[in-house]
């Protein structure tokens, strides 16, 4: 610039000190507009009819499902323990699994959807404690996962065995699976 000079964190200019932008201060101003957009875009006219809801989409024996992906610590390998079977056991598990020195039952989530047990599951779905649920720990078996989907609002139509539907964008519905919901009533601990 002609007629200006740098003094430190400064460019001294004709007219005076101008204070020149630091990285953090561009950090700052870019949060800062950010936050500004978003709040803007919240309180556009319809912005409020549905928020998104993300999804893990798994296939169990070709049924298409949805598990909250808040709900899901880990999804690996279906790897399990068996175990010995008390009398009073729920017929869809299949033995335990340890994770970090916790140990969790794995659930055939085909046969907690009222299915036949699965013959060969894929991946494994690890889920965080809910206070809610008595078993505490609790490991998934699918057939697949199929990654992530967003879905909008909370699907209100259910299924026979009381499970919502979700449309996605493609067109496919599919059964969201709520872990507290799944486990609340049916189950005790093993």
């Amino acid at each position: 610039m002609p007629g200006s000079r740098h003094d430190g964190r400064r460019v001294v200019t004709g007219g005076g000190p101008v204070a020149r932008d630091s990285g953090n201060d561009a950090f700052a101003r870019r949060v800062l507009h950010e936050r500004a957009r978003a709040l803007a875009a919240r309180d556009r006219p319809g912005a409020h009819i549905a928020p998104c809801r993300p999804l893990i989409m798994v296939d169990v024996a070709d049924q298409p499902c949805g598990v909250d992906l808040h709900a899901v610590l880990r999804v690996t390998d279906p790897v399990w323990n068996d175990m010995p079977r008390r009398p009073d056991c729920p017929p869809g598990v299949q033995g335990v699994h340890g994770y970090q020195g916790d140990l969790y039952t794995v659930f055939d989530l085909s046969v907690l959807l009222g299915g036949a047990r699965l013959e060969r599951p894929g991946v494994m779905l690890l889920l965080r404690s809910v206070s809610s649920i008595p078993l505490g720990r609790i490991a998934l078996l699918a057939t697949s996962a199929a990654g992530t989907v967003e879905i909008t609002g909370t699907p209100t139509p259910l299924t026979p065995s009381g499970f919502p539907q979700a449309s996605l964008p493609d067109g496919r519905r599919l059964s969201v699976i709520d872990p507290a919901r799944l486990f609340s009533s049916r189950y005790v601990g093993v």
